[in-house]
């Protein structure tokens, strides 16, 4: 089979793969004419996340000058739970709550309208070197590039591909969107996110969220369990029984069936982790995410600054060794960032026989957070 030239190839068409090429055309348009992004799927395709897109995220689509029209819940309050403490903080706009297929789809048609060559439908199957180049094969054909860009999510087949020894470092998630119940007040409907701590008393290492969204322009509520596994050595918490036992226990919130849920892992980060070798680079959750709340919308985008900017480099000097990749990332702002948020994440989930409380006082020394009366309301078990 004949091999298509190319200089670049992005695989994965989510936010890092896509902001990875929107930073290269504007850091080198010529480059970014000489790329191909590839995508599995075809938008608007499904995938499954909280859908939390903070300040960070907005101020990078804004340095890129992309204004998202895409329907989304602006939160303005947080609940903390944690058993039968409780907390409320109300940050204003801390952020807003989108639903992916409409978010990744709006962001790759931005991109489109830009001049990227995408591909929707075509996957990633495996990579072979040639001298200097790789030689990728796809669903649809070969190309021979001088750099991979790995963006295809936790379960990266690029990874997969790199052949990497590496220890385990994937959080584990269920995800399920529920309808409005006529008995939810307002309050917790249109602007407020409850972070529920309490399922660390039985091993996880996360929480359960319930956030307001909006599905077809309805009012729903995205609720789901977050087990960061930073211990990777621990026996697991029980996901599926945590996650019951909560969507079962707390009003306002509708009850789920199993088989209504989803569930998907993400890759945290680690500053000893591998994020490149000879050619190919990893970004966004193929790379690592932030392991305390499992945030990657912001980080993903934040990635593809720093992968397009060190691209570039590459491309002047045409040294593909990537050898400082992983360096260049830990000294960036996001690299320290991530690395911080991944030791808060093993301070927070370190497990003691009193972590709730422990998570409590941490919490309530942030200034603004205060023991509200209406959370415990909003909150009180369901009663017969």
């Amino acid at each position: 089979m004949e091999s298509r030239e190319l200089d670049l190839l992005i695989v994965g068409g989510g936010p890092a793969g896509l902001s990875t090429w929107l930073h290269l055309q504007r850091e080198d348009p010529d480059l970014a004419t000489r790329t191909l992004l590839i995508e599995k799927a075809v938008y608007p395709r499904d995938k499954l996340c909280g859908g939390g897109v903070v300040p960070q995220a907005d101020q990078v689509l804004c340095d890129l000058g992309i204004d998202l029209h895409v329907p989304s819940v602006p939160i303005q309050h947080f609940d903390y739970v944690f058993g039968p403490n409780r907390l409320h903080w109300s940050p204003g706009n801390a952020f807003r709550v989108v639903r992916r297929y409409e978010f990744d789809h709006a962001l790759a048609r931005a991109a489109v309208e830009r001049g990227l060559t995408l591909n929707e439908g075509e996957a990633f199957r495996r990579f072979e070197r040639s001298g200097r180049r790789l030689v990728v094969e796809t669903t649809r054909g070969r190309y021979r590039v001088r750099a991979l860009i790995g963006a295809d999510g936790a379960s990266s087949l690029v990874r997969r591909a790199m052949n990497l020894r590496e220890r385990p470092r994937m959080s584990r998630l269920l995800e399920v969107v529920t309808p409005v119940l006529s008995q939810s007040p307002p309050e917790a409907v249109s602007d407020t996110a409850v972070f529920d701590f309490s399922p660390v008393a039985q091993g996880l290492q996360g929480y359960v969220w319930h956030f307001p969204c909006l599905v077809a322009g309805v009012p729903a509520f995205n609720r789901g369990i977050f087990d960061s596994r930073v211990y990777a050595d621990r026996v697991p918490a029980k996901l599926n029984k945590v996650f019951e036992e909560a969507l079962r226990g707390r009003a306002p919130f509708a009850f789920a069936q199993p088989s209504m849920w989803s569930a998907h892992p993400e890759r945290w980060f680690d500053p000893e982790g591998i994020y490149a070798q000879p050619n190919v680079l990893l970004v966004g959750d193929a790379a690592g995410v932030e392991p305390t709340f499992g945030e990657g919308i912001s980080y993903a985008l934040r990635y593809g600054a720093i992968a397009a900017q060190y691209l570039v480099r590459s491309f002047q000097s045409s040294d593909f060794s990537f050898q400082d990749y992983r360096d260049r990332l830990l000294a960036s702002p996001m690299g320290i960032t991530l690395l911080f948020q991944t030791i808060i994440a093993k301070q927070m989930y370190a497990g003691a026989p009193d972590a709730l409380e422990l998570l409590h006082r941490r919490f309530a020394q942030e200034p603004g957070v205060e023991s509200s009366s209406t959370t415990i309301s909003r909150l009180a078990p369901i009663r017969p």
